[in-house]
């Protein structure tokens, strides 16, 4: 596992710590938590976060063995889904300092939470994940309202779709559009987490929210927002959610400097 991080560090000629962090699916959400507290306590001014993640038997059969495979493109959110689509990735960020470069993307905040409510089973009311959407908005200082976009862990498992959407319902209501774009990355896994921030940045950059084109059918159960289109607005601020397996969870806040 550290032979990743330590390939980087070699690679880029980086000095200063250096550590990898295994939290199942939300492990690359989780190297921001920890880059943010490096530099916070002063260890560091800049670090490069990222994850990777690739196609082996062993991933393929252990998510086969828990029932946890779509036997189609999966379809997040859709009343027919039947589970995930195993995709592969690898993606790296730099985070500075505030001040240290002029690019008007930032990163507000995290929030992380530990459930424990199952080993590979949400809670069904998603409580862990709504505990890390308002610990991240809290440390942002943002409220629910000031989020222009989330984009969802939504892997297209039935449990999992339902947990989140009743997390995001709790925390947000149902005004804030939402949508899942592991439809066309497949769960990337230990690499879901950056994935999906530099795709949420890419939203913020261009002000687009990519729809959902899989869904055939919507979950009448669901009631967050789920954009079925892709559409073009103005975007201030978007989250992120990563939930991994155990209930390791954490969810990041990226935003637009005023």
């Amino acid at each position: 596992l550290f032979s990743v991080s330590d390939v980087v560090r070699r690679h880029l000629r980086l000095t200063g710590p250096v550590a990898s962090i295994s939290t199942a699916c939300s492990s690359s959400a989780k190297v921001f938590a920890s880059a943010a507290r490096w530099m916070a306590a002063g260890l560091c001014d800049a670090v490069v976060v990222g994850g990777v993640d690739s196609l082996c038997f062993m991933t393929l059969y252990g998510f086969a063995s828990l029932g946890l495979l779509s036997d189609r493109p999966c379809r997040p959110c859709d009343v027919s889904r039947n589970g995930l689509s195993i995709g592969e990735a690898a993606g790296f960020l730099l985070l500075e300092r505030e001040g240290a470069c002029d690019d008007p993307l930032r990163f507000l905040g995290y929030g992380e939470s530990s459930d424990a409510h199952h080993m590979s089973t949400p809670h069904p009311e998603g409580l862990g994940a709504a505990l890390a959407m308002d610990r991240a908005l809290e440390r942002a200082e943002l409220k629910p309202i000031d989020i222009d976009y989330i984009n969802l862990h939504g892997t297209g498992t039935p449990a999992n779709d339902l947990a989140e959407d009743r997390a995001i319902c709790a925390v947000f209501g149902e005004r804030t559009p939402c949508s899942s774009t592991k439809e066309r990355t497949g769960h990337t896994l230990g690499a879901a987490g950056i994935t999906e921030a530099i795709l949420s940045l890419l939203c913020l950059r261009h002000d687009f929210i990519p729809g959902m084109v899989r869904i055939e059918q919507r979950d009448p159960q669901l009631r967050s927002r789920l954009m079925l289109r892709s559409d073009y607005r103005p975007l201030r601020r978007v989250i992120s959610n990563s939930f991994g397996f155990g209930g390791s969870n954490c969810s990041l806040i990226f935003g637009k400097r005023p």
